[in-house]
């Protein structure tokens, strides 16, 4: 894949989102290089497997080049970014095998922290995962994909937040943005996919709403599953339309 131009990357960075959304080391600048280099893979405005060029960045952002470096080791800590010697840096391109081990460790963080939410923040983690519901059927309706997407990261947040055990909550952290940007890569295209993502999120709500944990953790143990066979089928979908 060919690296992006400057002009594509201004259009990928935009410059009004400048101000940090989440807590940082002082709001340091490569804090914010950070989360706005993070932003645009996890949305999808840098594909999986796009390469990035220090300098454009920079020129994008108009910073130079050490904040850029700094951040793109920061990611590639947080598993975004490879970092290829005599290659250069590109966002992560996970193979099927690494999506199927992704989808085992989430499913244990997160089963995991359904239990502790019920437990311990059942009324909190209830109404966080409704609006997030809510949300998500809101901007499927409009088409919003993005939306969808991001309602689909604010449920499953909710989830490992509500557990109020830190030690999860960090370690969910480090896996997260491998996660929402596998998300936004899945269900930005197909309206099937989205549409059942929902109905399982809807059909968790209902179980632990009852009090039915079981059924709750088994809801969520497939939905989790699943996303190995979503990688692998928008993968199929994709590789056919680029043949057609």
């Amino acid at each position: 894949m060919p690296r992006p131009s400057a002009v594509d990357l201004r259009k990928a960075l935009p410059r009004e989102r400048l101000a940090p959304r989440r807590a940082g080391p002082a709001g340091s600048l490569t804090s914010l290089v950070t989360e706005r280099i993070r932003d645009a893979i996890v949305d999808g405005r840098f594909a999986l497997g796009e390469a990035l060029s220090e300098l454009k960045l920079a020129a994008a952002l108009n910073v130079s080049r050490t904040p850029v470096r700094d951040a793109l080791t920061a990611l590639q800590v947080q598993g975004l970014i490879d970092v290829r010697p005599q290659s250069g840096s590109f966002v992560f391109m996970p193979s099927e095998e690494d999506v199927a081990e992704l989808a085992e460790f989430r499913r244990v963080l997160e089963v995991t922290a359904l239990r502790l939410c019920f437990a311990r923040r059942r009324d909190e983690a209830l109404r966080a995962m409704r609006r997030a519901a809510d949300a998500m059927e809101e901007t499927r309706d409009a088409d919003d994909r993005l939306g969808v997407a991001r309602a689909d990261t604010e449920f499953h947040q909710a989830i490992a937040e509500n557990s109020a055990n830190e030690y999860l909550i960090a370690a969910y952290g480090l896996v997260s943005g491998r996660i929402a940007a596998l998300r936004t890569h899945t269900l930005m295209s197909a309206d099937t996919i989205r549409n059942r993502s929902l109905g399982e999120h809807r059909a968790l709500i209902a179980a632990f709403a009852k009090g039915d944990l079981d059924r709750a953790e088994t809801i969520l143990e497939q939905h989790v599953w699943r996303m190995r066979l979503r990688f692998h089928a928008t993968r199929v979908r994709r590789r056919a339309g680029r043949t057609a």
